[in-house]
């Protein structure tokens, strides 16, 4: 029932929502192909629109507005979590420069949060602090 809640919220708030599922994702670095399906997804609400983008597996099959919008509020949840981490990204970088200890992808790993956190503060400044607020409510996170 989550997607019958997020619909008459969407409905509540004027806001819609068209999907466009995009050639396969590419990994940023590499650019290889990735196994994995890019929608791009467009919100609007009068006056306004914002174009995001989400990626899943292409066994989840085709995707609805509400599980765009529950990935968008789970990666900003995540990213609230991360940011005092990534507050202190360089200090990491210098621990581990040079070492062995240094992980694989830990440079993509930050790449990749920056770019989720980038939609979520674009989510929060479409939708405004309240209305934002009362979809992470729906979701049942407290940010």
């Amino acid at each position: 029932m989550q997607s019958a809640s997020i619909q008459t919220f969407m409905n509540q708030y004027g806001i819609s929502m068209e999907l466009m599922k995009e050639n396969r994702a590419k990994s940023g670095r590499a650019r290889q192909r990735l196994d994995v399906d890019r929608y791009r997804c467009q919100i609007s609400r009068p006056g306004k629109a914002i174009n995001v983008y989400v990626t899943v597996p292409p066994e989840e099959g085709a995707i609805t507005p509400s599980d765009v919008l529950f990935m968008l509020i789970l990666d900003a949840s995540g990213c609230e979590m991360f940011k005092e981490y990534y507050a202190r990204q360089d200090e990491f970088n210098e621990i581990f420069s040079g070492s062995d200890a240094r992980l694989d992808g830990f440079d993509e790993f930050w790449l990749e949060y920056e770019s989720r956190r980038e939609q979520s503060l674009k989510l929060r400044t479409f939708l405004g602090k309240n209305l934002y607020e009362k979809l992470i409510n729906r979701f049942g996170f407290n940010n």
